[in-house]
């Protein structure tokens, strides 16, 4: 091979490996074979690279960089390195082999675009998009050259070496490549997804497109036209049409520019239904050529002429969405989403709904009526087990039935409950009080167990003693939730039948009553205090990205008072969960949504819980005595004595609450650890995966580690759960399966038991549960996960399923809360009356209807939610608007 052969190659070249060209380049290439419409233009390989740094010893320096800035920033080493290229000369005999090339294109210095083409670039784990540098409209040898050199140089941009670190991708085992392609003097151009890469469905085609070339599109500088196009038919589902307000055009000599569209074109569709359908065939095409694994394709019209200018995998792709059909389980005919459910908005993860869910919460209920002394059991009334799933998401039967069975001890039901429903009342709470106590020295006698030096079979019962501790813990949380809502109804109906002179309502007078949750945020706030005490201090942490603060502030001796601190909370607080499946780490293990909320506490000193606190405190015993004043004799006794019960359980409530899920920080240490020992004898990936077996299958797979064996088909299974449960969180479960059916036993109705209320899909008025009292409009923060915490605005109305205790630092920076499900005591009613904002939950769709930064009023005097306008936010990823590079192109 002669040294332009080995320099230089053809678009349509065999030889084109993603070794030889990048990544880029060998799409381009096997487009090109498939005699597909690529750009006429050539390959610089990566032996010209090589060849590059060779010549001028660039290695060692690079190499230096590295080794200099171990502790440095991507920026610093990026900049020790660049500088080396930029007075480094590209050696004379493959300046010649490139402009030759060039020259053989034809023309007087015809335009091209030069793009790097790095061997980790385009791959289906690893984009790359952006990460390099792209030049246009280059004219010249030595214009060529230049921009050859300076594409070189960009594999070591600051956010290329940023990337690699995070794929953990070997610095020093990247090439680059490079494209040279006659450029296409676009009229239109944009982007094809051959699937959807928002949701995953691979049936529909997404089109973004824009006038002029598409670097408008991929450096985010126009709001682009979007179609939904359908891919068995290629009909056009949808179609949004962008502002399109600038178009970049080549420039006279060299490089782009940028003009303004006429307002009278940007409002018109920058692609006919012709353009569609031609440009989504040629698509598919693309796709089947890369065996059917869905693309996304630049692509440019010019002169009536269709381009393909790059393809790639769509990195991120989400599962395909699941139909949103929800089965009844196996003999249930009736199942709603209340009581414990209420804290699982997720799908479950296979172990929790096994062990936990199905078998450790039916043996809590049995417990709870037998330490009761009730004479009936769970199947008197409804068909075991009580809890189940349905495409993932937990369930409580709704099918109760007056049976034979039940009616004949009746008698014995009535004496039972002449004889014991009084001291039962009495003993509510020192009841929870006992059973918090008993569940914590569960806790504490397993957190003395060294997981390392425990045989898997003690390690495995104190996962299954924990979660079974935790769930029968839960029933005497319920009791008290039980009251709490009795309580609560009675003084909510007088109030309304009572008090004609003004709207009252029961949560005015539930408010401004000390809680741990808040306790946790008081400590919060005082940390966050701490930080602002100290100018530098508050600088580092403010400009410490959350992820790296814990890191950052353990490599600075002067910041250990504020690590100790942090570390202090974590001990007292970190056990609050996040969602009561135990599949999701504990504040302990993420206390990634704890630090950005300290962050967002730093940056605004107005938060003061114990302020607001005493403030509630003081208006809601004005507004007993005034109500008090108002009221005659009898209704003053009964005001009274209504509000001395809700007082009591209310509060109670959210203090029993707070300590669900205690254990789980111990439980997911055992279970990881085993987790750990079964990747090493190959039957699973990652410790991770444990949350994906059965509690059948986990006693398997450890018995066979006992005999040295693996069980290499749970590999495949666990990874098929992760899929599966990530394709669940796209659907939306309904509040009742089957939905809008009656639910009764014989002749009671138990509708008001429900927690979500059944809106329409098309309605801009929502209802639901007028949870705390007040009136606000403001901009949403839809945050429909803990991942999603960076997202919360200040100041804006928290639209997410639900909340635990784990949510409550998302409160101080809230003005208003809507949730799909919860009811007048859910942990967000009772947070949200603490902070004074209104609040509405149990709509039962919300987060299905708004996106952030659409407006919305919440009445929380009505339960009544009103959609608002659709404003223009960044979006969190480049998702299907914006999916192509950055920067010079890339």
């Amino acid at each position: 091979m002669n040294q332009t052969t080995r320099y230089i190659l053809t678009p349509a070249s065999t030889d084109a490996s993603v070794s030889l060209v990048g990544g880029k380049a060998r799409s381009l290439a096997q487009l090109a074979i498939a005699g597909l419409p690529v750009p006429d233009g050539f390959f610089i390989s990566t032996q010209a690279y090589q060849a590059f740094v060779e010549a001028n010893d660039l290695q060692p320096g690079i190499q230096a960089a590295f080794d200099i800035e171990a502790a440095g920033t991507a920026d610093r080493i990026s900049t020790r390195i660049r500088s080396q290229f930029d007075t480094a000369a590209i050696p004379p005999d493959l300046a010649t082999a490139i402009t030759r090339a060039y020259e053989a294109l034809g023309g007087d210095e015809p335009a091209t675009a030069v793009r790097s083409s790095a061997t980790a670039e385009d791959l289906p784990e690893a984009s790359f998009a952006g990460q390099q540098d792209s030049y246009l409209n280059i004219r010249g040898n030595a214009a060529l050259l230049t921009a050859v050199r300076n594409c070189w140089a960009s594999l070591w941009t600051a956010r290329a070496i940023d990337y690699r670190n995070r794929a953990a991708i070997d610095h020093m085992a990247v090439q680059m490549g490079v494209v040279v392609q006659v450029m296409v003097p676009a009229q239109v151009s944009g982007i094809l997804f051959t699937a959807n890469p928002t949701t995953g469905n691979r049936n529909e085609l997404i089109v973004n497109s824009s006038f002029g070339l598409g670097e408008a599109i991929v450096g985010g500088e126009v709001s682009p036209d979007t179609f939904v196009l359908d891919t068995a038919t290629l009909q056009t589902k949808q179609r949004v049409i962008g502002s399109k307000e600038s178009l970049v055009v080549m420039a006279a000599d060299h490089g782009t520019r940028s003009e303004s569209v006429p307002e009278s074109k940007r409002s018109t569709s920058s692609l006919t239904d012709d353009h569609l359908r031609k440009l989504a065939a040629l698509g598919l095409q693309v796709e089947k050529i890369f065996a059917g694994e869905p693309q996304d394709i630049e692509w440019a019209i010019a002169d009536g002429d269709y381009w393909l200018l790059q393809s790639r995998p769509i990195t991120n792709l989400p599962a395909p969405p699941l139909p949103d059909i929800w089965p009844l389980p196996p003999g249930a005919k009736k199942l709603v989403r209340r009581q414990v459910v209420e804290n699982m908005p997720d799908p479950l993860s296979p172990l929790f709904a096994d062990l936990y869910l199905r078998d450790c919460l039916d043996q809590g209920l049995d417990r709870f009526l037998s330490e009761l002394g009730a004479p009936m059991v769970i199947e008197d009334f409804i068909e075991r087990p009580f809890f189940l799933t349905s495409n993932g998401y937990a369930y409580c039967r709704a099918d109760y039935r007056l049976s034979w069975k039940i009616l004949g001890k009746i008698p014995k039901i009535l004496y039972w409950y002449a004889t014991s429903i009084g001291e039962i009342f009495r003993n509510i709470d020192p009841r929870w009080r006992e059973g918090l106590s008993s569940y914590l020295k569960t806790v504490a006698q397993w957190q003395a167990v060294d997981p390392a030096e425990a045989p898997d079979q003690q390690l495995i019962s104190g996962v299954r003693l924990l979660a079974a501790a935790d769930a029968h813990y839960w029933f005497d949380v319920a009791i008290v939730m039980g009251m709490a809502k009795i309580t609560d109804g009675l003084l909510h109906e007088f109030l309304s039948s009572a008090s004609k002179h003004k709207k009252l309502t029961s949560g005015m007078f539930l408010r401004g009553f000390p809680s741990q949750t808040l306790q946790a945020q008081e400590h919060l706030e005082s940390i966050a205090q701490q930080i602002r005490s100290d100018a530098g201090l508050s600088a580092l942490v403010l400009r410490t990205p959350p992820e790296d603060l814990l890191d950052t502030l353990s490599r600075h001796a002067e910041c250990q008072s504020l690590s100790n601190s942090i570390q202090k909370y974590l001990e007292l607080y970190g056990h609050q969960i996040y969602t009561l499946d135990f599949v999701q780490p504990t504040q302990q293990e993420d206390p990634l949504p704890v630090l950005l909320s300290l962050a967002a506490l730093v940056n605004n000193a107005e938060y003061d819980t114990p302020a607001r606190q005493a403030q509630m405190a003081e208006q809601r015993a004005v507004l007993e005595a005034e109500t008090l004043a108002v009221f005659g004799p009898i209704r003053r006794w009964l005001f009274g004595k209504f509000l001395r019960w809700a007082q009591i359980y209310g509060p109670n409530r959210e203090q029993a609450l707070f300590h669900m899920g205690a254990g789980w920080p111990t439980l997911r240490r055992f279970a990881l650890e085993v987790g750990q020992r079964l990747v090493a004898a190959g039957t699973l990936t990652s410790p991770e995966d444990v949350f994906f077996l059965t509690s059948e299958e986990l006693d398997a797979a450890c018995a066979a580690r006992a005999e040295d064996r693996a069980c290499p088909d749970l590999l495949e299974q666990t990874d098929n759960q992760k899929t599966l449960r990530n394709a669940r969180m796209k659907l939306h479960p309904p509040g009742m399966i089957p939905p809008k059916t009656p639910w009764k036993i014989g002749p009671f109705d138990l509708s008001a038991w429900q927690t979500q209320k059944q809106n329409r899909e098309d309605s801009d008025t929502l209802e639901g549960f007028a949870v705390s009292p007040g009136k606000v409009t403001g901009v949403v923060s839809l945050i429909l996960s803990p991942a999603d915490f960076q997202y919360m605005q200040p100041n804006t109305i928290l639209v997410c399923p639900a909340t635990t205790p784990a949510w409550t630092p998302l409160f101080s920076q809230a003005s208003g809360l809507v949730t799909d499900i919860g009811g007048i005591l859910a942990h967000g009613s009772i947070v949200a009356r603490e902070y004074g904002i209104p609040a509405v939950m149990g709509t039962g769709n919300i987060t299905r209807r708004v996106t952030s930064g659409q407006t919305l009023t919440v009445n929380g005097d009505t339960g009544l939610v009103t959609l608002g306008d659709t404003s223009p936010v960044a979006p969190r990823d480049t998702g299907p608007v914006t999916p192509g590079d950055t920067g010079t192109g890339g």
